[in-house]
């Protein structure tokens, strides 16, 4: 029998996990708890209708597979859809087919997002915050944070020293690091987005160790605010932003 993954009501939505065939989707329920998104998770088409009846008007984002049958599908929306805060536009599809055909009949269902293989943890969350979202929220201006891996070098107090960057936004991002460097801390960076390096200030905002609970990101490193970011560099990453933002959609 299904049941809510999380009790606590963190976000006014929840994101409700079909998962038809019992594969990893219960795996990636449990992992969308641990970085901050409360979940419920069902096998069954009956149980997910009765969950959604139950949160009616807190179901924010539906997860399918993309092996569900495109009739399963229909007759899921159907039942479900009126419970979801922006119908099939709403819904999540993961690991959805690459035939054109098949995709084209998800598209013209008006679903929109998709988490195609290979993928992550911080990926999976992304797509379905992002589906959570209001439009508003996905404009890289609002300070939307893309899920990402790229090196990036550091210089603080004249050490140098390298990390990955885990997520990024116009204003800023997160750099995993071990261990990290203090809050209060001015560095300089060079990372490279596409063929252009951002060579720029920032400051660390705050530092997690490898225990945190509730992050989109749970490795030990710092949230960095950039400083004096110039307008090219802030066209670029803007650009990518929504590029990244982009390559989650059917």
């Amino acid at each position: 029998m299904s049941s809510p993954v999380a009790l606590g009501s963190r976000y006014e939505r929840y994101a409700l996990i079909y998962d038809h065939d019992r594969s990893r989707l219960g795996h990636e329920a449990l992992g969308l708890v641990e970085r901050g998104i409360d979940a419920l998770y069902a096998s069954d088409p009956d149980e997910a209708h009765l969950l959604a009846l139950q949160e009616s008007g807190r179901i924010g984002a539906l997860v399918v597979q993309g092996s569900l049958a495109i009739d399963e599908l229909d007759a899921l929306l159907e039942r479900i859809g009126p419970q979801l805060w922006a119908g099939p536009a709403s819904v999540v599809v993961v690991g959805p087919p690459t035939d054109r055909g098949a995709l084209r009949a998800l598209q013209d269902r008006s679903l929109s997002w998709a988490l195609r293989e290979p993928y992550d943890a911080a990926e999976f969350r992304f797509v379905v915050s992002a589906a959570l979202a209001t439009d508003d929220k996905l404009e890289p201006r609002s300070g939307l944070r893309v899920p990402v891996s790229l090196p990036i070098g550091l210089t603080a107090d004249g050490a140098a020293r390298a990390g990955v960057v885990r997520n990024l936004s116009v204003g800023g991002a997160y750099v995993a690091l071990a261990p990290p460097i203090a809050p209060g801390v001015a560095i300089e960076l060079s990372l490279g987005i596409g063929d252009h390096r951002i060579a720029t200030g920032a400051t660390v905002v705050y530092a997690q160790s490898d225990d945190v609970s509730g992050r989109a990101v749970q490795e030990p490193g710092m949230g960095i605010a950039f400083r004096g970011l110039g307008s090219s560099d802030h066209g670029v990453l803007e650009g990518f932003i929504r590029e990244r933002t982009q390559s989650f959609r059917l």
